[in-house]
């Protein structure tokens, strides 16, 4: 006679602080696809200071045995991994069940798909599904070769907000298709604000005080530094300008003792990929981010 069929146990808990390691151990398998979640760990923790909602990991266990993590963000972005993809799928049902409205999913493809697959199914759907591709830039290929800097790329200060805030708002939509200044234009800008104070925007001005060229640090760490929000001004494009500039971002970012440098693009960007090959990155994984619609 066949023994019936037992599905696994599992488990979803909160990681506490306290459990640093257990969490590194698993997201280090490979920290190229996982930089953005080792890196908020390395930073903040595994938990708040307190109990808030700003931030959570979540592991989910699979008869006792840690088989995937998620980190979400203000309950609006998620990020995924998991030994299994198809695990992934027990946050989406999870979050269903608990009445959770996300605004981003962002992560491998593999872990991606079936979460979204089960989270769909509470009544939710995508405004906008992006399937991109991660790249990767390790700090001793590219420092074998002669770069030198041919740009002013430097940090962005507090006299550049006007210009940052405009074309990260053209940058934005143009990614999302959805213009930030009709959604909340303050709110935007304090983010932009935000991450200037914070160092984490890099741009070039010519003489003139145009700007040319800038890109976000949207993370950054021991394990690296990932790239995002580049941009170039459309009537400045096919000049190189990107290429310059984010050549000498890398460059620097090197300087400052990080491994590595990831992004990810969307798979019909040709020209930005063009861009980033040239410079030397390489494909790494398939990614995907997808907007949620929200009303």
């Amino acid at each position: 006679m066949t023994a019936a069929f037992q599905p696994s146990q599992t488990t979803i808990r909160r990681i506490g602080r306290g459990q640093d390691e257990l969490l590194k151990s698993f997201l280090e398998r490979d920290p190229v696809e996982n930089l953005f979640m080792l890196s908020w760990a390395e930073n903040f923790g595994t938990a708040p200071p307190s109990q808030s909602d700003l931030f959570e990991f979540l592991a989910l266990e699979v008869e006792g045995v840690l088989s995937a993590i998620a980190l979400v963000v203000a309950k609006r972005l998620v990020l995924l991994d998991s030994l299994d993809a198809e695990w992934s799928s027990h946050f989406g049902e999870d979050f269903v069940r608990r009445g959770v409205v996300l605004e981003h999913v962002v992560s491998s493809r593999r872990c991606v798909s079936p979460f979204w697959n089960a989270y769909t199914r509470g009544g939710l759907a995508a405004r906008l599904d992006r399937n991109q591709t991660l790249y990767v830039l390790e700090r001793d290929a590219f420092l074998s070769q002669d770069w030198g800097t041919t740009t002013e790329i430097t940090l962005a200060n507090s006299f550049d907000i006007d210009a940052v805030f405009l074309a990260s708002a053209r940058m934005h939509a143009e990614e999302t298709l959805e213009d930030p200044l009709e959604r909340d234009a303050r709110h935007f800008r304090r983010h932009v604000e935000h991450r200037i104070s914070s160092e984490r925007t890099w741009v070039w001005f010519n003489e003139r005080r145009r700007l040319l060229f800038k890109a976000d640090i949207s993370a950054q760490s021991s394990y690296g530094a990932q790239i995002s929000g580049v941009y170039t001004p459309p009537a400045l494009r096919g000049q190189g300008i990107a290429t310059r500039a984010l050549r000498d971002l890398c460059l620097a970012l090197f300087e400052r003792g990080y491994p590595r440098v990831t992004l990810y693009v969307n798979d019909e960007n040709d020209s930005a990929i063009r861009v980033y090959e040239k410079i030397g990155f390489a494909r790494h994984s398939a990614y995907e981010t997808v907007f949620v619609a929200t009303s």
